[in-house]
């Protein structure tokens, strides 16, 4: 029995393999498979250390196999991120069990949240319209939606793993997945706390550590045997958002408003919006002019990002899926995994990107390199970087 792991690995902490640890644990488990965020994650930034290191790090620390999310997904909104990597797992024909972490420890409440949300009754419609037209952001009209529609606590649906718990859980009913959940406890730091509170800080702690250039205090909550690694890797430029502005300045001072408005996550009207405040600033200071009540800051920062990537809103099917499943890395013992996931795989299985199919990873491709641009200038990472074994 195999287990599917959403992650970003941003970077990998004690906290991630305490997870691992447990869901091993939990499930008894034979294998542990992690499909992860490559060089830009959710939050509409690039990742603090690349997929490599990433990668490798996963692998040396409990998980069997690491797949690559594509990038349109790892970048969408948690709905849109939550389905393709589900449906990755679901298409992979090799995953079982499907673990998270929450702050409960408990799928109670979530399960309902996620079948309301997946059937969207009209009841609840109404609700989030009415909530909307009171000027409410999306993520807080609908969490009142869901309370109001199905009478729960509406404070477990605020909790950042646990929004993200209820789109897994929304996915796998679409896709009437056989992938049975189970759910982790999360230990330690909240998971957007910024205060480090010893080996178990979150990765926003982490993060803002190294952000601050307090690299060693920013180490203690990374395991040991990655340290170095990850010590080294943060010797040069640290990957930021704002490191990418003049690239986002170039985009919107030669774009037409009709060109934007094809943006991935872009609302009817915002394209004038960013391009009227738009300045010389760089995107933080952009995303901060951008944000209102309807609005919100990470929100923004995604468009941003989809803007410098050039994802457009059909990039992220969310109706036919994921069109391929890549390999970033497993453990040499595990090699069986492979072999499992060629054969039983719904769709492409990309072991080497010299080998894919013509224009399949033309989006990844775009932006492992625009990840590197403005910190080394290297090109063709993805061709040039083999296949993590360990």
């Amino acid at each position: 029995m195999n287990v599917g792991i959403i992650a970003e690995y941003n970077p990998f902490h004690m906290g991630h393999k305490l997870h691992i640890e447990k869901t091993r644990q939990l499930t008894g488990s034979d294998g542990i498979i992690a499909i992860m965020s490559g060089s830009f994650v959710q939050r509409g930034e690039p990742a603090v250390a690349d997929k490599f290191l990433r990668t490798r790090t996963a692998l040396e620390n409990g998980v069997d196999m690491v797949l690559e999310l594509p990038v349109p997904y790892a970048v969408g909104s948690a709905d849109v991120f939550a389905f393709g990597a589900v449906d990755s797992l679901n298409k992979s024909g090799i995953v079982d069990m499907l673990s998270f972490g929450t702050e409960t420890g408990s799928l109670d409440g979530l399960r309902e949240a996620a079948e309301l949300l997946a059937d969207e009754p009209d009841s609840f419609k109404r609700e989030l319209r009415q909530a909307l037209d009171g000027g409410m952001s999306y993520a807080a009209a609908r969490e009142l939606a869901i309370g109001r529609s199905i009478g729960i606590d509406t404070k477990i649906l605020s909790q950042p793993n646990s929004i993200l718990a209820v789109e897994y859980l929304k996915a796998l009913k679409r896709l009437n997945s056989s992938i049975k959940p189970v759910t982790v406890k999360r230990e330690g730091g909240a998971y957007l706390s910024r205060e480090m509170c010893g080996e178990l800080s979150s990765a926003s702690a982490v993060r803002s550590r190294i952000y601050a250039d307090d690299i060693e205090t920013a180490l203690t909550a990374v395991p040991d045997n990655s340290r170095e690694r990850l010590r080294e890797a943060l010797k040069g430029t640290k990957p930021h958002i704002d490191l990418y502005s003049g690239i986002l300045g170039y985009i919107l001072l030669k774009s037409t408003p009709e060109e934007l408005a094809l943006t991935d996550g872009m609302a009817e009207g915002l394209e004038n919006r960013i391009i009227s405040l738009a300045g010389s600033d760089g995107v933080s200071a952009l995303a901060d002019r951008i944000k209102s009540r309807r609005y919100t800051h990470s929100r923004i920062r995604r468009i941003l990002l989809h803007i410098i990537l050039g994802i457009k809103k059909s990039d992220a099917d969310t109706k036919n899926g994921v069109k391929y499943i890549r390999v970033l890395g497993f453990r040499q013992s595990r090699r069986d995994l492979l072999s499992e996931l060629c054969k039983k795989s719904d769709v492409p299985v990309i072991t080497n990107v010299k080998n894919a199919p013509v224009g399949l990873l033309d989006k990844e491709l775009f932006a492992t390199d625009m990840y590197y641009l403005p910190l080394t200038g290297e090109r063709n990472k993805d061709f040039t970087e083999p296949i993590t074994v360990v």
